[in-house]
């Protein structure tokens, strides 16, 4: 298994600020940024979102936005993404987040009958929520 790349902070925020979001995708990233664990309906609900296009959708695409402006760093975690699949498709959205675990080491996802909707950490390097501790 591929070790995760961790972001450059300071490379993504100035990526953040190029990458021409639209205010909801801006909203997506820093309230996931904020509150570190999320799913579909939690992200829907919490920015109250219409149901279509779904969340992981909008979080993908203002993924894709902010790669074109990490190409390196995009390329390294796209690969990385792949190893983490069970089919071995790489998502975009995991340039912030991740499939989150349980204790056991199992995927929280409803595959896994862990959870009713996959379940996503942010990374790390980009979680805010709690200031600058």
């Amino acid at each position: 298994m591929i070790k995760r790349p961790h972001l450059d902070v300071e490379a993504f925020e100035l990526a953040l600020e190029n990458a021409g979001l639209d205010p909801s995708e801006l909203e997506i990233i820093e309230h996931i940024r904020y509150i570190g664990i999320f799913d579909e309906l939690s992200l829907r609900k919490s920015l109250a979102l219409p149901t279509k296009p779904p969340a992981l959708y909008r979080l993908n695409k203002a993924c894709e936005k902010i790669a074109v402006q990490l190409p390196e760093q995009s390329q390294q975690m796209l690969k990385w993404s792949v190893s983490q699949s069970p089919d071995q498709i790489s998502w975009t959205g995991n340039l912030v987040c991740s499939i989150g675990f349980n204790a056991d080491g199992e995927r929280l996802e409803p595959e896994s009958g862990t959870v009713l909707y996959h379940t996503f950490v942010v990374h790390k390097e980009l979680f805010n929520g709690l200031g600058d501790t």
